[in-house]
């Protein structure tokens, strides 16, 4: 056994650092060992759990190494120190093993319970159809994770697809088969294809789905033009204690943003994410010379390769029309062409907060031969670009009302800061506010930091769904930190900065 040599180990915390260097090289470990310091903020961050006043064991290796294990992932600190005790010393063991053998583990606790069965030994209908929800959720990060490279693709075999995402087909299934229908679900690509339209639609065709009560209803699990897991995907799948957020695409690029813009340091890192954030949110379509231009006004040029490389794709042929790329008049970015060329002869905008909500108009018509043109990465589009419609225009507003506004102040403590510390607010286009209920539940984020915390729901969210910001409020804790809250809709937000001119002494 690998660690038969340590089992009875004790040290200090200097000790411990250098057995968490020899373990690493000794497993193979593709990680950075830690340093002395690093070693004693994990022990003031309880992600250690040496005993008071002695010396660390065999136990905290392996949290050691689970824990670099995990930082490599993008899992946080604070998700990491949550997981770790759920693990027992042998399953952390066959976890750490597993990685050093390249099996990819999915680091999910064993959880405990002590509910009585039912008398039939079957689980209510519900509690059956959320856990298909959840599994099926982070299945389809997991996949999506497998496929983004490019290397794999996505086959129909038990061995090869993601285990949480064969478990929700099963799940699936038996759900139909007690509802009395054919199991809808043995096909990995009938059931990706369905993950596209909300799970209450009649594409999917299941009752327990469409239920008043039941609270994932309205969520859509794959963005229907994208095709990339969305931001309800992305809650679900960590509703399930021990999930990690490596397998978040927002999570992640999010990561590499921040990695990016602290390498310049100081505060000209927060000016360095606000600018590109807000380069997302305007120009996600852009000649390449206007790139250029932008990373210059904006001290930007250390890290233009980097920007190109995770951030940018070149402008396909296939996606032009007439010969040029046309710029959608609503968000920026680029229309593409659509089969139904008498309804959308100009091109169809993928972002999913244009779609079905504004008439398809052109702004401008780009010639590539007179530019090399990019277009942000569809995860880009989905997480950045399209949320940012509304974050801009309250962002505007207040800029235009006279009011001292900050666009994702301190690397995105919220979307807008009016006067520093007074107001802060996020706008937020989840489809199901269940799901926002939930995220917000676990953490309100940067808006703590502020007196005054708005939350800004999409006008268009609330015209597909008039009882949205009620049942968003329904579902929040009516304690803690959501309950301090103010629930309005965008325009609400904007109305409310044009009537406040001296905002400034609120």
């Amino acid at each position: 056994m690998k660690f038969e040599s340590v089992r009875q180990w004790q040290g200090t915390a200097d000790a411990l650092t250098k057995e968490l260097k020899h373990q690493i090289k000794h497993l193979r470990l593709s990680v950075e060992p830690p340093a002395l310091r690093t070693v004693r903020a994990w022990r003031a961050k309880q992600l250690l759990s040496q005993p008071k006043g002695e010396e660390f064991g065999f136990r905290q290796i392996l949290e050691g190494l689970a824990t670099i294990l995990l930082l490599k992932k993008g899992w946080t600190l604070a998700a990491i120190a949550q997981v770790l005790p759920s693990f027992s010393a042998d399953t952390l063991e066959l976890q750490i093993l597993a990685e050093a053998q390249g099996q990819d583990p999915t680091w999910l606790p064993t959880i405990t319970t002590t509910s009585l069965p039912l008398p039939t030994g079957h689980r209510p209908p519900t509690d059956l159809a959320e856990d298909a929800v959840v599994l099926l959720a982070q299945g389809i990060i997991r996949q999506y994770d497998r496929v983004l490279p490019g290397q794999q693709i996505v086959r129909q075999e038990d061995s090869t697809l993601p285990p949480e995402l064969y478990q929700a087909m099963c799940k699936l299934g038996r759900l139909y088969i007690e509802e009395g229908q054919c199991d809808r679900a043995a096909c990995v690509h009938t059931v990706l294809d369905n993950a596209r339209y909300p799970l209450g639609s009649e594409r999917w065709g299941l009752g327990i789905f469409s239920q008043s009560d039941f609270r994932f209803s309205n969520a859509t699990i794959i963005d229907p033009d994208l095709r990339v897991p969305t931001s309800d995907c992305a809650e679900i799948a960590n509703l399930s204690s021990g999930f990690g957020e490596n397998n978040v695409i927002e999570h992640r690029l999010y990561t590499d943003l921040c990695d990016a813009t602290q390498r310049l340091g100081g505060r000209r890192q927060h000016k360095a994410y606000t600018a590109l954030r807000e380069l997302f949110g305007r120009y996600s379509l852009i000649g390449q010379r206007q790139l250029f231009d932008y990373l210059v006004d904006n001290d930007l040029t250390p890290l233009q390769g980097m920007i190109l490389d995770n951030f940018f794709d070149l402008v396909p042929d296939i996606w032009l029309i007439d010969g040029l790329a046309n710029r959608c008049a609503h968000c920026g970015t680029l229309m593409r062409p659509h089969p139904n060329n008498r309804l959308f002869s100009e091109g169809r905008c993928p972002i999913r907060q244009c779609i079905g909500h504004e008439l398809p108009k052109v702004s401008e018509k780009l010639d590539p031969n007179e530019d090399i043109l990019r277009i942000a990465k569809p995860q880009i589009l989905t997480y950045w670009t399209g949320p940012a419609i509304d974050e801009l225009a309250i962002f505007d507003t207040a800029r235009q009302n006279g009011l001292d506004a900050e666009l994702y102040p301190e690397s995105d403590l919220c979307d807008i800061a009016i006067n520093e510390k007074v107001i802060g607010i996020d706008a937020k286009s989840y489809t199901s506010p269940v799901t926002l209920a939930l995220r917000l539940n676990r953490s309100i984020g940067g808006l703590i930091y502020y007196r005054r915390r708005i939350l800004a729901v999409s006008d268009r969210l609330i015209e597909d769904n008039p009882s949205y910001i009620s049942t968003l409020k329904s579902t929040l804790d009516k304690k803690g930190d959501a309950a301090s809250l103010e629930i309005m809709s965008v325009s609400s937000v904007i109305e409310f900065l044009q009537k406040i001119p001296y905002a400034n002494q609120t």
